[in-house]
């Protein structure tokens, strides 16, 4: 009778409208408050997977950036923060302290309010999107992870062992991040680990989150808190309205970038023959317009420098890329991509006047290697859109 109780009040307050419950939890060590939201439709005899958010360097513990992602139905989300605040140092110890906190938060959860240990997935944003690669590494239980702002740097383990179990990885990153090839670095990484990636590049950005939806991310969530649902009606539905889309961008080229980042989208594997056929038709016939062509050859010339550039972390490496790049900028200069290949001349040129710093930090100190601001980009403090939803980005280049 409790249980059918229950689940007549939260249906109820589904149909009404009414705010999911709330849950602060507070440990020793913690500056602030961890947040819980419960699941829209929470009944006591159902397990739920939880994500657990983690904020940037000097942010405080908040639910709203996934949140505004997923069906509130599906999941807890968790609002992490830190034993270390500041910048984090990762060693052994530090890392220990920060999986301390994590595990007596999901034993908790799972405890009290029947939350599924082996759907509990981490990400986050800068700070928070290296921690959760480091907390993927370090905790076998672990689901799944969105590093959001950050990438791939440290080894916890001079030997990672691989994912016992298919684990979902997204990668959301500003193609003007410093970031950038460490992000690419974190898909090669965890792929070899056994993952599966997604990739989300936000254009035109740098180490901030853009304020617009990102529908692979929303996609990405969808899957991994529902992974028994079919998904393909939702996949093709999602094609047909994106590709309507498309045509309204008149620039060639611009439509061309769009259509690679939606290929990116974790639906497009779900498509059936007749929808996927009709995105690859819709690149093939971009890829052969004049303007379009040499994109496509500059964008593979430089997807090559940046491959090389992950191999070696070295300052000779950096010179050679910075030469490497230069030249691209030149040789392709009536092109898009001139002007991408340009900024990472410079991001690499900036890279190598800070190089023995960087070197110190990473060798002595192993803070998470990256441009980090000193507040947290996203603060739920700061003044919202005008649609009260703060979000990360869906493709700009889509109007």
């Amino acid at each position: 009778m409790r249980l059918l109780l229950l689940s007549l009040l939260a249906l109820f307050n589904l149909l009404h409208g009414a705010e999911p419950k709330h849950l602060e939890l507070g440990f020793p060590g913690l500056a602030h408050r961890i947040q819980v939201v419960f699941p829209t439709n929470y009944d006591a005899s159902k397990k739920y997977p939880a994500f657990l958010y983690y904020h940037g360097t000097n942010g405080k513990p908040t639910t709203e950036l996934i949140r505004a992602h997923m069906n509130h139905d599906d999941w807890f989300t968790v609002g992490m923060t830190y034993v270390q605040q500041g910048k984090f140092t990762f060693t052994p110890e530090t890392l220990a302290k920060e999986l301390t906190i994590q595990r007596s938060v999901v034993n908790n959860l799972a405890t009290k309010h029947n939350v599924d240990t082996k759907r509990i997935y981490v990400g986050g944003f800068s700070k928070g999107g290296w921690l959760s690669g480091l907390f993927l590494q370090a905790e076998p239980g672990l689901a799944g992870a969105a590093i959001m702002g950050a990438g791939h740097v440290h080894q916890v383990k001079a030997t990672p062992p691989k994912f016992k179990r298919p684990t979902p990885v997204f990668l959301g990153i500003g193609r003007q991040d410093g970031n950038y090839p460490f992000a690419l670095k974190a898909i090669t990484f965890y792929r070899g680990l056994g993952a599966t990636t997604t990739l989300n590049t936000w254009h035109d950005h740098g180490h901030h989150y853009p304020q617009s939806e990102s529908p692979a991310l929303s996609q990405w969530l969808a899957l991994t808190g529902n992974p028994k649902t079919d998904h393909k009606a939702a996949a093709n539905t999602w094609s047909t309205s994106a590709l309507k889309e498309l045509s309204n961008i008149d620039n060639p080229i611009e439509r061309w970038v769009a259509l690679l980042d939606l290929r990116a989208c974790p639906y497009f594997s779900l498509l059936d023959q007749p929808h996927k056929t009709a995105f690859l038709k819709a690149r093939s016939a971009l890829e052969k317009k004049p303007t379009v062509a040499p994109e496509v050859q500059a964008l593979a010339a430089h997807r090559k420098l940046l491959a090389s550039e992950l191999k070696t972390r070295s300052k000779e490496n950096y010179k050679r890329m910075l030469r490497e790049y230069t030249l691209l900028s030149r040789s392709i200069s009536d092109t898009r991509q001139s002007k991408i290949a340009q900024q990472d001349a410079d991001r690499v040129n900036t890279l190598l006047k800070h190089f023995n710093e960087q070197e110190i930090i990473i060798k002595k100190e192993r803070q998470p290697f990256g441009p980090e601001p000193e507040n947290d980009p996203f603060d739920p403090n700061k003044p919202k859109p005008t649609d009260d939803r703060i979000r990360i980005p869906r493709n700009p280049l889509i109007r």
